[in-house]
């Protein structure tokens, strides 16, 4: 997904550009519960990397409107630096994303024989308080948008949305950054000559949310029951089954270490006792 600041592919200019992302209310729901399991289980701090998946859709330009309608996601896999390799070495970090790229390529040809949408149109990540510009994520920008100029990278902020606001955003590296990139210098005098600064570096673009009548129905049930009620949000707390499993066993090798370490000390402690008994005995020799 990432690439050398010197070797930019070839960008294409002549798509038109979209107006807003139309997101269905499956790729929200599986974007929430990925991220809440990952954060709150304390994943991203573990594995080194923030909570990431591919998104698929497709692009509608109509004369009316120019959108992007993100049909479905699915997650991709991450580093397990707790599990070894066969001969007991580390995991090689070229080998995991050839993995990687390996389950993305297998899941799209799933959604194709499934008539899912199946062509990429960005990526999501997870981050609290919206904290997720760097340059790993510049690059995954280029490298979409270097095949599909429409590409974008939805944020989920987990903090805010567990305080009773959804926080998704939709970002787009903007045409001057893209130019920039096809170019490939980024020295400070070119950038100030192209215009390029933080405010336009990024472009925001606006997201609407796409449900079924069934689903506004749903909704607006749940509304009406819930006036003037007290709500217990505790029957509504996703699975934590995979985030509990991948805790239990970061626990288990804190644990190992804990058990090696208190091994070491009965052993020193046994020793001293018996150095200790030696001593006493030489005391009382002397005397």
């Amino acid at each position: 997904m990432s690439f050398s600041a010197t070797s930019f592919p070839t960008l294409n200019f002549d798509q038109p550009l979209i107006d807003f992302v139309q997101l269905d209310s499956l790729v929200v729901m599986k974007i929430v519960k990925h991220g809440d399991i990952e954060f709150y289980a304390g994943m991203s701090k573990v594995a080194g990397e923030t909570c990431q998946g591919i998104l698929t859709g497709l692009i509608s330009i109509e004369e009316k409107e120019k959108k992007l309608e993100i049909t479905n996601c699915f997650s991709t896999s991450r580093p397990d630096i707790l599990a070894d390799g066969d001969d007991g070495s580390p995991h090689d970090p070229a080998a995991y994303q050839d993995t990687k790229d390996t389950e993305v390529i297998e899941m799209l040809k799933r959604f194709r024989m499934m008539n899912i949408d199946y062509e990429l149109v960005g990526f999501y990540q997870a981050h609290p308080f919206g904290v997720c510009f760097n340059i790993d994520m510049f690059f995954s920008l280029v490298d979409y948008q270097s095949s599909q100029q429409n590409a974008v990278v939805l944020i989920y902020d987990p903090i805010r949305t567990r305080q009773g606001n959804l926080t998704i955003r939709a970002y787009r590296l903007s045409r001057k950054a893209l130019e920039l990139a096809n170019i490939g210098d980024w020295s400070p005098e070119v950038t100030k000559q192209a215009g390029l600064n933080f405010s336009n570096f990024f472009e925001e673009l606006p997201i609407v949310v796409k449900n079924s009548h069934l689903i506004n129905v749903l909704l607006a049930e749940l509304a009406l029951s819930s006036r003037g009620k007290k709500t217990n949000t505790v029957v509504l707390e996703l699975g934590t089954k995979r985030a509990l499993e991948r805790s239990v066993k970061a626990s288990m090798g804190t644990v190992d270490e804990l058990n090696k370490a208190v091994n070491a000390y009965g052993r020193y402690m046994t020793e001293k006792q018996k150095y200790d008994a030696i001593y006493a005995s030489m005391m009382q020799k002397r005397l």
